[in-house]
C-alpha cells in the first residue's frame, strides 16, 4: 500500500525517504519547495505529486521545506528569478523539473502532471502550469493557468486536457518569437525615459537652485558646494529608492499585481490631466507641487548650511516630491510588480532612479559657474507653467501605452 506522508519535520521527510533517491545522472529530476505549516500540501504531496512523478520516472525528488530552512527559500527565489517567473504565478508550492524544463505552482491535478511528464519533449522550456487554490480550504477549482517566457498567460477549464495549450502553441508560436527579449528592451528604454521624465521635476531642481544659489551668497568654496550638493542628491535618491521599494513590496503583498499596475497607469492619466488643467486654468485648486506648508521647514534646514542639515532636508525635499511627480512613479513600479521577481525589479528601480537624479547631478556640475547657474535659475522659473503642461501631456502619453502595451 502507498504510504501517505503527513506534515511534520520527522515523519514526513522520513516518510519521503523511498523517494528522495539519487540515481543516474541522466534521470529525471525534481525539486518540490513547499511549506511544512500548509496541511493541504501533505496531502497533495502524499496522494497526488509524489506519486505521479515516480509513476512517470522521475526518480530523483528533492523535497525541500523553505519555511525552515532559508536557503530552500533562497534557491526557489533564485529559480523564479532565472525563469522569470511571473509574480503573480508564485506559488506557496513550487515544483521545478529537470532544472526548471517544466514547473508546477500550486497544486496542479495530478492527470495533468503526468500528460505534462509525458509530452514535456513538445512544448517550450520554462513552461509553467499554474493552480493555486485548495479544496481543502473551501476552494472551487475551476480552471488552471499555463506560462511559458514571451507567451501570454492562458487559462483552461480544469478539465480540459494540457493538449488544447499545445495546439494552441503551436499554432500561434511564430507570434512569440523572440517576444520575451523584445518586451525585456521596452521595459529597459520605458524605466530609463520615465525615470529622466519624472527626474527634470520643477520641486527637486528648484531647492537644488535655491540651495546652491544660498551658499554662493556665503561665499562657500566650491568644494564644499559639490560636497554638500552630492550629499542632498544621495539622500534623495535613497529616499526616493526607498519609496519605490515599498511601493513594490506592497503590490506583490496585495496579490494582484496586474491590476495595481493598470491603476498605476490610470493615476499617471489623472495626475496628467491635472497638470494640464492647471495650465489653463491657474487658480484651480488641486496642483501638482511641493506642499507650501512644508516649504518653510525645507528652506529653515537647508540654508543652516550645515551637513546634518542638509541630510534632514533632501529628506525631506525627497519624501515632498513624491506627491508634486510621483504619479509616473507609481505606473512604472506597478508595472515592474506585474512582470518580474524582486529582484528584477530592484535592478529596474536602481537604473530609474539613476536617471532620476541625472539632471540634479548635472544641474550641480554647472554650480561651478554662477552666470550659468543663475541662466538655469532664471529659465527654471520662466518655463515652470509650461513644462508642467507638457509634463501632463507626458504622462498622459506614458499611462495610455502602459495600459495598450504592458499589462
Amino acid at each position: 500500500m502507498e504510504k501517505v506522508c503527513f506534515l511534520g519535520r520527522v515523519s514526513f521527510f522520513d516518510c519521503l525517504s523511498g523517494v528522495h533517491n539519487v540515481h543516474a545522472e541522466d534521470s529525471r529530476k525534481a525539486e518540490v519547495y513547499f511549506n511544512e505549516a500548509c496541511a493541504d500540501c501533505s496531502v497533495y504531496l502524499g496522494e497526488e505529486l509524489l506519486p505521479a512523478l515516480k509513476e512517470l520516472g522521475v526518480e530523483n525528488i528533492e523535497v525541500k521545506d523553505y519555511i525552515n530552512n532559508r536557503s530552500f527559500r533562497k534557491e526557489l527565489n533564485n529559480y523564479n528569478e532565472a525563469i522569470d517567473v511571473p509574480l503573480e504565478l508564485q506559488s506557496h508550492l513550487m515544483v521545478f523539473i529537470d532544472e526548471g524544463r517544466l514547473v508546477f505552482g500550486g497544486h496542479v491535478p495530478a492527470d495533468i502532471t503526468r500528460e505534462l511528464l509525458l509530452n514535456s519533449e513538445n512544448f517550450p522550456e520554462d513552461f509553467l502550469v499554474f493552480q493555486d487554490k485548495m479544496e481543502g480550504h473551501g476552494d472551487i477549482v475551476s480552471n488552471y493557468q499555463v506560462w511559458s517566457p514571451g507567451v501570454p498567460v492562458q487559462i483552461y477549464d480544469i478539465a480540459e486536457p494540457i493538449d488544447t495549450h499545445l495546439r494552441w502553441y503551436e499554432e500561434n508560436k511564430d507570434h512569440f518569437e523572440d517576444n520575451g527579449e523584445r518586451n525585456k528592451k521596452g521595459i529597459i528604454g520605458l524605466v530609463l525615459l520615465t525615470g529622466l521624465l519624472d527626474g527634470v521635476n520643477p520641486c527637486a531642481i528648484a531647492v537644488l537652485i535655491f540651495f546652491i544659489a544660498f551658499l554662493f551668497t556665503l561665499q562657500s568654496g566650491i568644494g564644499k558646494i559639490f560636497k554638500y550638493g552630492l550629499v542632498y542628491i544621495a539622500v534623495i535618491y535613497l529616499v526616493y529608492l526607498g519609496i519605490g521599494l515599498g511601493l513594490f513590496k506592497a503590490i506583490i503583498i496585495s496579490g494582484e499585481p496586474h491590476l495595481m499596475a493598470k491603476v498605476g497607469a490610470l493615476l499617471v492619466i489623472v495626475l496628467g490631466a491635472i497638470n494640464i488643467i492647471g495650465y489653463y486654468l491657474p487658480k484651480f485648486p488641486i496642483k501638482l507641487q511641493i506642499p507650501s506648508f512644508t516649504q518653510g521647514a525645507l528652506k529653515k534646514w537647508l540654508t543652516k548650511a550645515t551637513l546634518p542639515a542638509v541630510v534632514v532636508g533632501a529628506f525631506l525635499v525627497g519624501l515632498c516630491t513624491f506627491p508634486c511627480s510621483g504619479g509616473i512613479y507609481v505606473a512604472i513600479v506597478g508595472l515592474l510588480a506585474s512582470r518580474g521577481t524582486f529582484l528584477s525589479g530592484l535592478g529596474y528601480l536602481l537604473a530609474y532612479n539613476a536617471m532620476f537624479i541625472l539632471p540634479l547631478v548635472l544641474l550641480l556640475a554647472l554650480a561651478g559657474n554662477r552666470y550659468t547657474l543663475g541662466r538655469v535659475a532664471a529659465w527654471q522659473s520662466k518655463t515652470d507653467r509650461g513644462l508642467k503642461f507638457w509634463s501632463g501631456i507626458v504622462m498622459i502619453a506614458l499611462g495610455v501605452i502602459i495600459i495598450l502595451w504592458f499589462v
